[in-house]
């Protein structure tokens, strides 16, 4: 334990954390919930006051970020000044949420989401995208902003690969440098 503490803060919130160190380090096959109390300082029994054993853990990491990467893009929406920039701004944000949080970009896109036609960020961003588009927007102009947005996180994850120095105008070039048409057939 911790200088003789159970925990501090909020144990749930910093169990997840540690473990996502872990996982990018040596995979969440070796994890246990008894290397995730050291990874933490705490008891070994301590995670399982928040969990109940290591597949619920996992279940708990992906609802934690699904629910930051959630917020942070309705969040973005809501405060987008005008509509006909909200892709934009919700691009920017997509990119800059894991840029942030790379552990949260490998966790995730490895394998945990089963079912994409329902993960909420997805869902969200499909349904925004598909307003934005209006009547002439296909399923295929979804997917290739999508795709576009999801190769820059996954890119800027990789040191080197964009400009980070200035991420937000580096990511709005990229972006605004692919025009998207929309025909109705």
């Amino acid at each position: 334990m911790k200088n003789g503490t159970y925990h501090h803060g909020n144990l749930k919130a910093e169990l997840i954390e540690k473990s996502l160190e872990y996982i990018d380090r040596y995979g969440a096959e070796s994890l246990s919930m008894r290397k995730l109390a050291e990874a933490a300082g705490v008891s070994c029994a301590a995670p399982y006051a928040h969990f109940k054993n290591k597949e619920a853990f996992l279940d708990s990491v992906q609802e934690y970020i699904t629910g930051r990467f959630s917020e942070t893009l309705a969040d973005t929406a809501e405060k987008c000044p005008a509509k006909e920039r909200i892709m934009l701004d919700l691009g920017i944000c997509y990119v800059r949420f894991f840029y942030e949080n790379p552990l949260y970009y490998r966790f995730l896109f490895n394998g945990r989401i089963a079912d994409y036609k329902t993960y909420p960020p997805f869902v969200f961003f499909g349904k925004t995208a598909k307003e934005w588009l209006g009547e002439g927007g296909t399923r295929h102009h979804i997917l290739a902003l999508w795709s576009m947005v999801h190769g820059l996180a996954q890119m800027v994850t990789i040191s080197g690969v964009i400009d980070t120095d200035d991420l937000e105008n580096e990511i709005s070039n990229i972006i605004c440098s692919v025009k998207v048409e929309v025909n109705a057939r």
